[in-house]
């Protein structure tokens, strides 16, 4: 027998080219027969793997979850274990669980096609329907929890997103403090970090980022249908493993300096509420005001009806008047 991972990496490989079944056998060390029969399980599982009549493969990317293709695209050392699952109840439900029976020694993905039981804030299901998705966690170890910026990350994550979506899919993206991206005013991710503690010190031992987006998802539920939205709306080349990659590359490049907030100019720049009238929810409380600012730590900064300038470093936006556009996210 041969690692199925092992036949589809040679593939990848030298895609867009065919290689024969011989070649293949010879450079793995197998019978051509397990070839044959490695490959049909691989298009089984999804894997586009396209046959020529003289036995000869060549891997076509397609939205078919992988980790190796996911793996293959990354051109720097892997700095993160990495599991995809074909279904899960939550990516983050799912991490919260692993680091509660296991701390974590380096950063876990967790990727899965579909969520049965998804959520964002304040509990929110967040519709995670196959195929058309990605939903994804990040568990990083906290080693210091001193040094550790909740508010910071959830932001640089945020522009990690939003440039992802930007370059490979040239549409316009806008940002809603503190984390939704938005394309052409509908809401298309959403980002939830929530901390692990240890049960006996009651420490903060790993934090756990839920990206969740909606890829080409069209039919929502109809509750979500006027606020939510897709990122595309037509038939793209780029997959979801290409859109996995990008995304865990920015990641990982930003993260070691995340606490500098050098990307804060960026996020500003994306803000859909600088200069908006907004009602914001904090605590029991709703404040309305303009939004002056987001400052350097990643905090609202909110021209209150009184004058006063307020300082919000949580909180969600309820509503934002826009002078020109529909917000419906």
């Amino acid at each position: 027998m041969i690692d199925p991972s092992a036949v589809l990496r040679a593939l990848m490989r030298i895609a867009p080219e065919y290689c024969s079944r011989e070649q293949l056998a010879t450079e793995l060390n197998v019978s051509p027969a397990i070839i044959v029969d490695t490959i049909q399980s691989l298009q089984a599982s999804g894997y586009h793997i396209e046959e020529r009549h003289d036995r000869s493969y060549r891997y076509v990317a397609n939205n078919q979850l992988s980790a190796p293709v996911i793996e293959s695209g990354l051109t720097t050392a892997i700095p993160f274990e990495l599991r995809i699952l074909p279904t899960v109840d939550s990516t983050n439900a799912y991490l919260k669980r692993q680091v509660m029976q296991s701390p974590l020694t380096k950063p876990l993905v967790v990727v899965a096609d579909t969520q049965t039981a998804g959520y964002g804030r304040s509990g929110r299901a967040f519709y995670s329907p196959e195929q058309t998705g990605i939903y994804l966690s990040i568990g990083l170890p906290i080693a210091d929890q001193q040094s550790f910026d909740a508010g910071l990350l959830t932001t640089s994550t945020a522009v990690v997103v939003a440039e992802t979506l930007q370059q490979l899919f040239a549409v316009p993206v806008a940002l809603k403090w503190v984390n939704d991206v938005l394309v052409n005013q509908h809401k298309v991710v959403g980002i939830l970090a929530e901390g692990v503690t240890a049960p006996e010190t009651s420490q903060l031992t790993a934090v756990v980022i839920g990206i969740g987006i909606n890829l080409t998802t069209k039919a929502f539920p109809a509750d979500l249908a006027s606020k939510a939205g897709a990122v595309v709306t037509k038939q793209v080349a780029v997959t979801r493993n290409q859109v996995i990659q990008e995304l865990l590359r920015r990641f990982f490049e930003r993260y070691p300096t995340y606490r500098t907030g050098d990307f804060m100019p960026v996020y500003r720049q994306l803000s859909m509420v600088i200069g908006q009238q907004v009602a914001l929810k904090a605590g029991d409380q709703t404040y309305r005001g303009q939004v002056v600012d987001i400052d350097q730590t990643g905090a609202l900064v909110v021209r209150l009806a009184n004058g006063s300038l307020q300082r919000f470093t949580s909180g969600e936006i309820t509503k934002v008047n826009l002078a020109t556009g529909a917000y419906r996210g």
